[in-house]
C-alpha cells in the first residue's frame, strides 16, 4: 500500500463535518443558550409573582388579592400574568407548595424521635402563610384551580409527603408503608388544627366570656401537638 492509498483510506474512516452540519450545531448551541436564558427568566418572573402575592396578602389579606393588583405589583402586564397563573387561587396553591417544601426541609434536617412534633409545629408556624393557606386549601383554593396546575401541585405535595414519611420511618425504625400512614394522619391533624386556628383569632371582646377559654384552646399551637402526640403514641407503645 502506497502512502497515497494509506492517506486516502485513513481519510475515508473520518467523518468530516459538512458546512451544513457545522451550522446546525452552532444553531443548536445557540438555541440551548437561549432556552436556558428563557427558563431562568421564567423562574425569576414566577418568583416575582409569588413575592408580590406574599406582599399583597400581608397588606390586604387573601380577599384583597386581585389579578390586576398582582400584575401591577409584580411588574408585568395582566396578559403576561395569565401565562403563569390563571387565578389568584392558583397563586395561593403555588405559595402553599413553596411553604410546605420549606417545612419538609426543616423536618428532614432537624427532627428526631423526641423532637418530631416540636419541629413540625415550629416549622409550620415559622412559615407565615403555611397555616392560613392550609386552612383554605381544600375549600377555597383547590376548588378554584383547573386540573392541570392542580395535578402538578398534587404530584409535588405527594413527593414532599413521601420525604416526611421517609424521615418518620428512619427515626422510628418502622416500615415505609406504616410511616406513610402516620405522615398522612399528621397532615390531616395539621389541616384540622389550621381550620380551628381561625376561630382562635377572633376578637375576645366579641366572644361570650364563658367561651373564651374554649376558643383559645382552638389555637394551632395547642391543637396540632395534642393530636400529633395521640397519633405517635401508637408507634411508641409498640417498642
Amino acid at each position: 500500500m502506497t502512502y497515497g492509498q494509506l492517506f486516502t483510506d485513513h481519510r475515508s474512516l473520518i467523518k468530516v463535518p459538512t458546512i451544513k452540519k457545522v451550522n446546525e450545531t452552532r444553531m443548536s448551541l445557540a438555541e440551548n443558550r437561549k432556552r436556558a436564558r428563557s427558563d431562568e427568566e421564567k423562574q425569576a418572573r414566577r418568583a416575582a409573582i409569588l413575592d408580590a402575592a406574599r406582599a399583597l396578602i400581608d397588606e390586604s389579606g387573601f380577599d384583597g388579592v386581585t389579578m390586576a393588583e398582582l400584575a401591577a405589583r409584580a411588574g408585568v402586564s395582566k396578559g403576561t400574568l395569565y401565562l403563569y397563573v390563571r387565578t389568584k387561587e392558583e397563586v395561593f396553591l403555588a405559595l402553599f407548595v413553596a411553604a410546605i417544601a420549606t417545612v419538609t426541609d426543616r423536618i428532614e434536617a432537624e427532627a428526631t424521635r423526641d423532637t418530631l412534633i416540636e419541629v413540625m409545629t415550629r416549622a409550620t408556624r415559622d412559615e407565615p402563610l403555611y397555616v392560613p393557606l392550609l386552612a383554605r386549601l381544600a375549600t377555597m383554593i383547590e376548588a378554584n384551580v383547573s386540573d392541570e396546575p392542580l395535578f402538578e401541585a398534587k404530584h409535588e405535595l405527594w413527593a414532599l409527603g413521601a420525604r416526611t414519611a421517609a424521615k418518620i420511618a428512619a427515626i422510628y425504625d418502622i416500615p415505609m408503608e406504616q410511616a406513610g400512614e402516620i405522615a398522612q394522619a399528621l397532615m390531616i391533624a395539621m389541616q384540622g388544627a389550621a381550620h380551628a386556628d381561625i376561630s382562635s383569632h377572633r376578637d375576645p371582646a366579641t366572644v361570650p366570656e364563658d367561651l373564651r377559654p374554649l376558643m383559645a384552646m382552638q389555637a394551632y399551637d395547642q391543637r396540632f401537638p395534642a393530636t400529633a402526640r395521640l397519633i405517635l403514641a401508637s408507634v411508641d407503645t409498640r417498642d
